[in-house]
């Protein structure tokens, strides 16, 4: 990134790299044509590279936006209220689901760019620190007195993990297979808390309140 790109106001920063999350996110690195993202941006080819010194350095440049941009949401996705672990497992995928929603460009770059080999390897280890960042945040202030007495807690809570995990996988493959995005969560959502309150029942303890 160029003195003169950073130079430009925020605004017209982010469509000029939501641009071309777009397009690496659709079509990879090699295929990806600066000739559609600077139409899509509504500028110049000449200007392209006048704020960036070529194709490497624009994706290294989203990336590191991507990752900026979750590590400042990673609070809001995890909260630090006292809660059960069901709770807090649905809170923060509702968070996600919103930010997914409401970030379509980042959570599809990342979810498509980060399994290339193209992405160095600073970046992989910045987004894996991210991720652990997020599970220990996670287990931070949890009220496991709501968990059923006669089995271990850590046992229930790797249930309900493989639950939230479950889902989101099946949740993939069917956005696949049917073409969805990430605008159609909300139906998934929708369909996901049902299963909420049978685990409550299944994992938590009778008398809870």
């Amino acid at each position: 990134m160029k003195e003169a790109f950073r130079r430009l106001e925020s605004e017209r920063q982010d469509e000029i790299l939501k641009a071309a999350m777009r397009e690496f996110a659709q079509n990879g690195f090699d295929k990806a044509s600066t000739n559609r993202i600077v139409k899509d941006a509504g500028m110049s080819k000449g200007m392209l590279y006048y704020y960036f010194e070529n194709k490497e350095d624009l994706f290294r440049d989203c990336i590191g936006y991507a990752l900026d941009h979750m590590e400042q949401s990673l609070e809001d996705w995890i909260g630090t209220e006292r809660e059960g672990f069901i709770e807090r497992m649905a809170r923060i995928a509702e968070a996600k689901r919103r930010y997914f929603t409401e970030n379509p460009e980042v959570s599809e770059f990342v979810a498509v760019i980060f399994l290339s080999p193209d992405v160095p390897a600073p970046f992989k280890e910045r987004l894996e620190s991210l991720g652990e960042e997020g599970k220990r945040k996670m287990f931070d202030g949890l009220d496991l007195s709501r968990f059923r007495s006669d089995l271990p807690a850590e046992t229930l809570m790797r249930l309900v993990q493989w639950t939230f995990d479950g889902y989101a996988r099946e949740t993939e493959e069917r956005m696949k297979a049917e073409g969805m995005d990430f605008a159609d969560l909300d139906r998934y959502w929708d369909e996901f808390s049902g299963y909420l309150d049978a685990m409550k029942t299944i994992y938590y303890r009778g008398d809870r309140s």
